[in-house]
């Protein structure tokens, strides 16, 4: 099974991202859209384990105690950047996340999973390139909202989450839940 650690949406913040995803979406006929009722902030992926490596995820995250924490969600952008975009996020703004996600990172390490190579972007993925890129009409569409603020939370928990790959998109099922 494929899982990840994430910390879900709140319906408010949700509901404003689909409807900017909604105003942009005539300008990209080579996207994938993410459902916006499955939108999260990925703090891990681990990728494929057996039944017995998600049991070793859980007991490395067990005992996981971190301070809540607030969170902002604002403005859009690319990957890798407006040049040559493959993806639309949202951005967001969090003091301590980038703790949380080494001290995840390093219980996850402690129990044989590989240490993540590239640096932590918190952002939320809205829509992904079908080919190798986004149009450049969604580039210029997206300018409007690059300082648009979606709203904030606080973030009290995490979820270990499976994901499963459909033609029509991933299908995510929770599989445990770990308070902050």
């Amino acid at each position: 099974m494929r899982v990840f650690i994430a910390i879900d949406l709140p319906e408010e913040i949700r509901n404003r991202l689909s409807a900017v995803q909604a105003e942009l979406r005539s300008s990209a006929t080579s996207a994938r859209w993410v459902a916006a009722e499955t939108a999260h902030l990925t703090l891990k992926f681990i990728g494929e384990v057996s039944d017995k490596r998600r049991e070793d995820v859980d007991a490395a995250l067990a005992g996981l105690s971190w301070k809540e924490f607030p969170v902002s969600v604002k403005g859009l952008g690319f990957f890798p950047g407006t040049r040559s975009p493959r993806v639309l996020w949202a951005g967001l703004q969090a003091s301590t996340m980038e703790g949380l996600t080494q001290e995840i990172d390093a219980r996850l390490e402690r129990a044989g999973f590989d240490k993540e190579k590239r640096a932590f972007r918190a952002h939320i993925t809205l829509a992904r390139a079908k080919t190798s890129r986004l149009e450049s009409a969604l580039v210029k569409a997206a300018e409007k909202f690059a300082e648009t603020d979606f709203g904030s939370f606080v973030a009290d928990r995490c979820f270990l989450y499976q994901s499963t790959l459909k033609p029509t998109g991933s299908v995510y099922t929770k599989l445990k839940e770990y308070m902050l």
